[in-house]
């Protein structure tokens, strides 16, 4: 991309300061220990401020700190918010992986009775089945399946390799990342005559507006009804939905998060990774599961729970300080025993004497 300077960035945000040269010239992005000539960096606290002379970017976008000196190596632009600066920079470096120059792939299988509607794009070796509908400005990258009457929502991404089966409905702006698969059989059975009979699942899938599920992240279909997931919702790579669950708006669930069938998660829920949510459980809203937790009932909402079985964390944090105690308080009772024992035989033997 052609070079920016540090004047047209500061432009492009529409606010903050430039320190030092305006006229510095930047061709990419990168950590700050790694930024060299010629590229843009990020510093988001005061931990940063001994290290910044260390710092051989060309220009750093950093909040304004106190004790922050004029620059000499480098051009620095102070705004308030860094997080917000970021993505609005970042926007500029982002190419989509996808073009839609495209179009409709020949070499796509799309069903005559499929409907495509205006810009969707489709690439080679995806297979569209009959009754599927594909959003305006949608995109499927090769090699998706998208199964009977699905719907793909307009402007909606599934990249490659992503199997969405029939029924499943992909909402507004949603984005599927590789090797995700949506409407899979939940994992019902019944025990009957010692063997397990598979429950028919005839229910469906539904995804909101603007959800991004990672790669290889599972949604199951429901044994009836849908198993559903609201809108803004972010799931990352290898997270297990089971059938029959709802998960409510704006949740973020970290990597390999597992969660039963049929549980009911709040609006604004975070789950760390690989916490786990037994059956029927319900998690209310803007709770929060740390690293590993694991529901077997009911989280309350804006609980923060902690562990195996999930507590809230400060009880958890208490228990870890006895944990690593507990060596140590072993040995004392060990020692109080063996003083107690002494002082009774002491005592035995007084009794005999008198």
């Amino acid at each position: 991309m052609t070079e920016l300077t540090a004047a047209q960035l500061r432009v492009f945000l529409g606010k903050g300061e430039v320190l030092g040269d305006p006229s510095r010239k930047i061709k990419g992005v990168a950590p700050p220990q790694e930024a060299g000539e010629g590229y843009l960096t990020f510093i988001f606290s005061r931990k940063w401020l001994k290290a910044l002379p260390s710092v051989k970017a060309s220009v750093v976008v950093l909040p304004p700190l106190e004790g922050l000196s004029s620059p000499s190596h480098a051009t620095y632009i102070l705004v308030d918010d860094v997080g917000d600066a970021m993505i609005k920079l970042l926007s500029i470096f982002f190419e989509p992986p996808y073009s839609r120059d495209v179009g409709v792939s020949p070499q796509a299988f799309v069903s005559p009775g499929a409907v495509l509607e205006e810009g969707a794009v489709v690439y080679p070796f995806a297979f569209v089945d009959d009754g599927a509908v594909i959003g305006r400005m949608a995109v499927v990258m090769p090699y998706v399946y998208v199964g009977k009457r699905a719907r793909v929502g307009d402007g909606a991404v599934l990249f490659p390799s992503v199997v969405v089966y029939p029924e499943v409905e992909i909402g507004d702006g949603t984005i599927v990342h590789a090797g995700a698969v949506l409407g899979a059989d939940g994992f019902g059975y019944m025990e009957r005559e010692g063997r397990r009979v598979k429950i028919p699942q005839v229910g469906g899938v539904k995804v909101g507006r603007d959800v991004e599920i990672g790669a290889n992240t599972c949604v199951d279909r429901a044994t009836m009804g849908f198993t559903q997931i609201g809108d803004g919702t972010k799931l990352d790579n290898l997270v297990q939905v089971g059938h029959n669950v709802r998960i409510g708006q704006n949740c973020a669930f970290a990597g390999q998060v597992g969660i039963s069938g049929s549980v009911e998660v709040g609006d604004g829920v975070l789950m760390g990774g690989q916490a786990g949510v037994a059956d029927h459980a319900r998690v209310g809203n803007r709770a929060i599961l740390t690293a590993k937790a694991g529901v077997m009932g009911e989280v309350p909402e804006g609980a923060v729970v902690t562990g195996t079985p999930a507590m809230p964390h400060t009880n958890w944090k208490k228990v870890q300080v006895f944990i690593n105690k507990l060596p140590q308080l072993v040995e004392r009772i060990r020692n109080l025993e063996k003083a107690l024992e002494e002082l009774k035989g002491g005592e035995d033997g007084h009794s005999k004497d008198s």
